[in-house]
């Protein structure tokens, strides 16, 4: 029996790209994602809402070959492993154990050589972890005018970012890490794993949105009771504001994410593909 592959996501106020997110993830083959809005106040609540209402007609996508819930949780403190590991307690006990669980953020896109849902489906059933790559998009003087940040956004690192980020086979007591970037399985210490996919990131979409960001990170790995070293740059954007303001920021993010020349700063011209299914 081919395998079901779930997307689940935390998000909070990412109105300007949740809805391209969640397309290009249902585009992907997934067969369920699964949301938890963490008290957004910039309408990104109001936009899910409006997406689980018409997502079949606008996205040409039946909805009984796909599945789009949302929650709310009101509690503020960024325990993200927790409350991502209950989501995919939650989804593995829906769809069964050895579903794929692909833990996404608001801010990525996932990709493959084929689909996503296909290549997760076709790894051998030994195979328990698949890596993802992730790359970097930052905002340049280049940029196309776009509402969508991943048609306008089409500058890259060309390293990638040092941390990678998995899906997983659920199996009880799976345990996702702080920031999607590993898991711990029960059953094998070491699980295989394949280096099969690739994620296209777009954290700092502008100076304001990047302050909002800050601001809200900030405030909720406070709120927690994790040590000072996790969330540690969001903890310092926080400070940041706070003793010098929000200008001070901004100013952090025209000096390190924003590019008047991407090519002499060892960036590539590198667009993402989102909806390259429907887009082709």
């Amino acid at each position: 029996m081919t395998p079901a592959v779930v997307g689940i996501c935390m998000v909070k106020d990412e109105a300007d790209v949740i809805v391209h997110t969640l397309r290009h993830m249902a585009e992907e083959g997934l067969d369920a994602i699964f949301v938890i809005d963490n008290g957004s106040r910039d309408g990104t609540r109001q936009a899910l809402t409006h997406t689980v209402a018409v997502y079949a007609d606008t996205w040409q996508i039946p909805a009984e070959l796909f599945q789009l819930e949302v929650t709310d949780d009101p509690d503020p403190a960024y325990y993200q492993s927790a409350k991502m590991s209950a989501l995919a307690d939650r989804v593995g006990q829906e769809f069964g154990i050895g579903t794929w669980i692909v833990p996404f953020d608001a801010d990525e896109l996932w990709l493959a050589r084929d689909r996503v849902a296909m290549v997760l489906q076709g790894l051998p059933r030994t195979t328990r972890v698949a890596r993802a790559s992730l790359f970097n998009h930052f905002c340049t003087l280049l940029d196309r005018e776009d509402s969508n940040p991943f048609l306008a956004m089409q500058w890259r690192q060309a390293v990638r970012a040092g941390l990678p980020k998995v899906a997983f086979r659920w199996e009880p007591g799976a345990v996702i890490h702080q920031g999607n970037h590993g898991v711990t399985l029960p059953t094998q210490l070491v699980p295989d794993s394949a280096d099969t996919l690739e994620i296209r990131h777009f954290p700092y979409r502008s100076a304001n949105q990047m302050v909002r960001k800050a601001r809200n990170g900030a405030a909720a790995y406070r709120a927690t009771s994790l040590p000072e070293s996790e969330g540690a740059h969001w903890r310092a954007y926080g400070r940041i504001i706070d003793e010098h303001g929000e200008e001070a920021l901004r100013e952090v993010f025209r000096e390190h994410f924003w590019y008047r020349s991407p090519t002499d700063s060892g960036m590539v011209l590198d667009p993402a593909p989102w909806c390259r299914w429907s887009r082709s």
